[in-house]
């Protein structure tokens, strides 16, 4: 049996292989939406915890005019804040570490 490449079938095989990548696509947007829309759920929780946590005693933890922090640094700010009774889980900390950093990306200074 031989393959005849005809116009038609070339056509086809073109229209079968668009519609495969554009499948292809609207599943990778979909799940680069549904990622982004989790990190906004995960912020919008750790902004939660950082009001109720931080901003009762402070005006605001990541004062613009400050140099910027590592996120090392802000680890060791958390930990200070425990010992001053702050009473956050360690998902709770980790949380509020990566919103800070993550606010602030661009204006901090890395380790090293």
């Amino acid at each position: 049996m031989s393959l005849h490449f005809t116009r038609q079938r070339i056509s086809w095989v073109l229209v079968c292989a668009i519609f495969v990548f554009g499948v292809l696509f609207l599943i990778g947007s979909q799940n680069s939406t549904a990622q982004q829309s989790k990190k906004q759920l995960e912020y919008e929780k750790a902004y939660k915890v950082y009001t109720q946590k931080c901003l009762t005693c402070h005006v605001s933890v990541a004062d613009p005019e400050k140099p910027g922090r590592t996120r090392d640094d802000w680890h060791l700010v958390v930990n200070v804040m425990h010992g001053y009774g702050l009473g956050l889980s360690q998902q709770e900390s980790e949380m509020i570490i990566d919103l800070l950093y993550d606010l602030r990306k661009g204006m901090e200074r890395e380790a090293g």
